[in-house]
């Protein structure tokens, strides 16, 4: 794993002194930066080239999710049975064909929105086994007290690909047409599976590949998440959380384009200025965590969130105010994630056993990601019933519900990972999937 046993490293140098974490690191930043690219060529594509209604674009952005309440649940089971980091470099090359097929489509005059919808499915179904393989390769590149300076980094270069991508988005829907700013995201898959393909440590098959029922492994990852009260609360916030999200991306795009008939590339340099809140949380999550200690500091992050909602349901009036409003809401909701993910992440891959991290995560995706194509599709056919600017308005005041959520949950008491407990039944749970 690199660095020696009780050496103090600075976080700012922590990639470089452990190479094959730098690796793993570099094949995400890459995936995150050409997904931001996509975050906004993919609707704009919608919208622009095939002139999709809001609720086919909601049905769009739902097929991309769906894959997580269709598959997440066995995904980890599954995963936990394989190699985590051969799932990653295969879901990177299958996304990266599906992506090219966009603009090949394109070029050939082919291009529907059945094949976006398609595409979407796919490159969903891959992001459900990478992004749960992905906690599983990490925990076994660092050490445990390592977690929480980890994911600083991975948050921080989604966060940097945050704030980069919708201005590269800019530059190239300036150049070039959003099919093929898609181009880009393929390239980025590619490149990423590069980087995994370089990492030098053993990827040895998992202990639980033996002839242990599916069925079985899928109800310990379920009782370990439901009988340990910090993966419950997890489970709960997040996926009203996400729910609200998804619905504001969804509809995020339609109000700009048609209801504020902003161009393509004002709405990039839009997303630009607002993801800058994302890189803000990354840099003030350490300073929050000392100041009010692991769980006031991810109730910060839902309070700062559902301020950011308020101010998205008031972005009406002028064109230019409510580009001011919506630009300062949309930067709080950006800044709350980090605060929220990194602690939320860390402490689970902490509390939970090496033998039950896929599936944990798994279970806990198929939980909180189950909600982002619910969210889509609600919001897609809010925009066609009661127009952008209504459906911003709800989806705005709705996210107040996390913050009250998050105001009765027993994070408050949390300051450290210690004060994390782990129930009995947990704990039967973790004995359980060993077969003892």
């Amino acid at each position: 794993m690199s660095a020696e046993p009780g050496r103090q490293t600075k976080w700012w140098s922590f990639a470089a002194e452990r190479p094959n974490f730098l690796r793993l690191w570099s094949a995400q930043s890459l995936s995150v930066l050409g997904s931001q690219v996509s975050l906004i060529a993919f609707p704009l594509t919608a919208l622009s080239v095939l002139e999709a209604s809001a609720s086919e674009v909601g049905i769009l952005s739902a097929l991309e999710r769906a894959p997580f309440l269709l598959f997440g649940i066995f995904a980890g089971v599954l995963i936990d049975r394989w190699r985590s980091r051969r799932v990653l470099v295969i879901t990177d090359w299958i996304r990266a064909v599906a992506l090219a097929l966009v603009p090949v489509l394109m070029l050939l005059d082919a291009l529907t929105i059945e094949w976006m919808f398609a595409v979407a499915f796919v490159v969903g179904a891959c992001t459900v086994f990478f992004d749960i393989a992905y906690q599983s390769a990490l925990t076994s590149l660092v050490r445990p007290g390592e977690l929480l300076t980890a994911n600083r980094w991975l948050e921080t270069s989604r966060s940097v690909a945050n704030i980069s991508g919708p201005g590269f988005a800019a530059v190239l829907l300036k150049v070039v047409s959003a099919p093929v700013a898609i181009a880009v995201d393929a390239l980025s898959f590619v490149s990423s599976a590069l980087f995994l393909h370089a990492i030098r440590a053993p990827d040895d098959k998992p202990p639980t590949a033996g002839d242990a029922s599916i069925w079985r492994d899928l109800k310990t990852g379920l009782r370990f998440i439901f009988q340990t009260e910090f993966l419950r609360w997890n489970a709960i916030l997040a996926a009203s959380w996400n729910l609200l999200h998804n619905a504001l991306l969804t509809i995020f795009f339609i109000y700009l384009a048609r209801d504020l008939e902003l161009s393509n590339t004002t709405i990039a340099v839009l997303v630009l200025v607002g993801s800058l809140g994302s890189f803000l949380g990354v840099l003030v999550v350490t300073r929050v965590n000392q100041w009010l200690g692991l769980g006031w500091c991810i109730v910060l992050s839902l309070c700062t969130g559902g301020v950011g909602g308020i101010l998205l349901a008031a972005s009406g009036g002028s064109s230019l105010l409510a580009i001011a409003v919506i630009t300062l809401g949309y930067t709080l909701i950006n800044a709350a994630e980090p605060l929220f993910n990194i602690n939320v992440i860390s402490i689970r891959q902490m509390i939970t056993p090496t033998h039950l991290m896929a599936r944990t995560a798994g279970s806990i995706r198929f939980v909180v990601w189950g909600t982002l194509p619910i969210g889509a599709l609600v919001a897609g056919f809010m925009g066609d019933t009661l127009g952008g600017r209504t459906t911003m308005v709800v989806i705005g005041l709705g996210f107040l519900i996390p913050v009250v959520l998050a105001l009765v949950s027993p994070f408050r008491r949390i300051r450290t990972v210690s004060d994390v407990g782990v129930d009995d039944g947990a704990h039967e749970a973790r004995e359980g999937a060993l077969g003892v």
